[in-house]
């Protein structure tokens, strides 16, 4: 199970551990059995280099997570990603959010008062976790979370960063490399690991503080002083104390497809290059190990020792080798994969096309919107998708829609955790009432079933519509949303109707809101 603390003791290792210990007895009895290296014998090696290989690629998983080193001989063999500690603010409020989202998915039940997340998270970002925490408590399942940012590229602290203005908030765009363990669990029981190997992205919001104790409301976008806003903007009316706009998390998720900084070809290395190794030295060294007790005449002690030399030779004559035929084999396995992109998902690589297609389409926005961050978009797209796949009621599945989308209701009902694959904006157009921006994403669906996690993956294609004039990028954010008709404060946790007087609000002037939504 996992415990606090950086200590883990992992089931995973039990199983290859049973298989090595298989194919070493079977090694051993083979010695009695033939004097030749037969079919049997072969096999038993097969066995024993599996458990083997299965044995080191959980420990050196174990060591990712954990913070630790990996050390000679393996570091040779597997890419050594450096532990970046916190740095500046930006690096501690990450860590201290992801400890607070931690412990709140953890947790054995939702807590009945307010969690500590939601001194790190806007509203819209609290929804959609609250959402999922609820689905997850209805089912009986619990996500622990452990991650440690990394650096996966040479020389980088692993932290990239972007600050602007976006006509209502402060906006910082921040993305890290980290390597973390997501573990669904059924009360102490493990239903599955989720490994996410390459990039977390965050979006912080703040108040934009204009000349001394002067702020900008996020709501009408007046100026007012920290003690007028104590009670509300006296001009909006809207509730909400500058603490509650200071450095939020608008956005977090671990979305691969549009951060990912390395080239293909040191992307394939990493991927197949530990791999290759293992196959190939593993087996050699337990045969270097166990060819000289078939020699008869010689002691017991000058086959253990003659065995041990033997599996250093052999092992380093592998390594060699292998390094030498990597050289000849790589091109092929590039000209393989460009024919055939399976292993294309499985890398930390944007390919140069999708890069310089996403520029292009960020800039053409850009033409019709100064302040648009294709980033920040992507972030309350997710922050949608999360609330349409985890609602339980009608009123939360089409607070972001114009549709209605409670059909959704019945086929996602079992789905406790979401992995966005990849996502893109594939059109934008504006005209003089209103922008339209149409969306498609891959996702993997992880559902509890039969006592199970069950993944399948959908294709979403998405129509979303704001207002013209709605040029501000980070939406419904830390400020509590105001009934234009009675004055009420609105939660999105109850959807978009105000429960006083009735009236629905239209929240095209703040956000995009889905007006079309297929999923395959």
């Amino acid at each position: 199970m996992l415990m606090k603390h950086k200590v883990y003791v992992s089931p995973g290792y039990r199983i290859p551990l049973l298989i090595s210990c298989l194919g070493f007895v079977l090694c051993i009895l083979c010695i009695f059995w033939t004097e030749d290296m037969n079919i049997l014998v072969f096999s038993a090696y097969a066995v024993l280099s599996a458990g083997t290989i299965w044995f080191l690629k959980v420990w050196v998983d174990e060591q990712y997570r954990l913070g630790r080193e990996i050390r000679f001989p393996l570091k040779l063999i597997f890419p050594a990603y450096p532990l970046v500690a916190d740095f500046d603010q930006n690096t501690s409020q990450m860590s201290a959010f992801r400890e607070a989202y931690a412990d709140f998915m953890g947790s054995d039940r939702r807590p009945v008062s307010n969690s500590r997340l939601q001194n790190y998270a806007t509203q819209l970002l609290w929804h959609s976790v609250d959402l999922q925490k609820r689905r997850m408590d209805r089912l009986g399942v619990q996500m622990d979370m452990e991650a440690n940012r990394r650096s996966y590229v040479k020389g980088s602290k692993g932290v990239t960063a972007d600050a602007y203005f976006d006509g209502r908030y402060e906006v910082e765009e921040v993305s890290e490399e980290i390597y973390a363990l997501r573990t669904l669990r059924s009360r102490s029981r493990l239903l599955k690991r989720l490994y996410d190997k390459e990039v977390a992205h965050y979006t912080f919001l703040s108040a934009q503080e204009v000349g001394e104790d002067q702020f900008v409301c996020p709501n009408c976008g007046s100026l007012s002083s920290r003690s007028d806003l104590l009670d509300g903007c006296d001009f909006c009316k809207t509730t909400f104390t500058i603490e509650d706009l200071e450095h939020r998390v608008g956005s977090f998720g671990f979305r691969r497809d549009f951060q990912a900084r390395e080239g293909k070809r040191k992307a394939m290395k990493k991927l197949i290059y530990p791999w290759i190794y293992m196959l190939t030295i593993v087996p050699w060294m337990y045969v270097g190990l166990f060819m000289p007790l078939y020699i008869s005449d010689m002691n017991l002690f000058e086959r253990i020792a003659g065995g041990l030399l033997c599996a250093l030779a052999l092992a380093i004559g592998a390594f060699a080798v292998v390094t030498f035929a990597l050289f000849l084999i790589f091109p092929l396995v590039m000209m393989f994969t460009k024919l055939w992109g399976g292993l294309n998902r499985w890398l930390l690589y944007r390919s140069p096309e999708e890069v310089e297609k996403e520029r292009q389409m960020a800039n053409y926005v850009r033409s019709f919107d100064p302040l648009f961050s294709l980033q920040s978009f992507f972030g309350g797209v997710q922050n949608k998708l999360y609330a349409l796949y985890f609602a339980d009621r009608a009123k939360q599945v089409n607070a972001f829609s114009d549709i209605d989308l409670a059909r959704l209701l019945p086929r996602n009902q079992d789905v406790v955790a979401l992995d966005v694959q990849t996502m893109r904006m594939e059109s934008y157009k504006k005209n003089e009432d209103v922008q339209l921006a149409t969306v498609s994403a891959e996702i993997l669906v992880r559902e509890f079933k039969d006592a199970k996690i069950k993944t399948h993956k959908e294709k979403v294609n998405m129509q979303l519509e704001k207002n013209a004039d709605c040029l501000t990028q980070a939406v419904c954010g830390p400020s509590i949303l105001r009934c234009q008709s009675c004055g009420s404060s609105l939660s999105l946790m109850d959807g978009k109707t105000c429960p006083y007087c009735g009236r629905e609000l239209n929240l095209k002037e703040h956000d995009w809101v889905i007006t079309a939504y297929t999923a395959e």
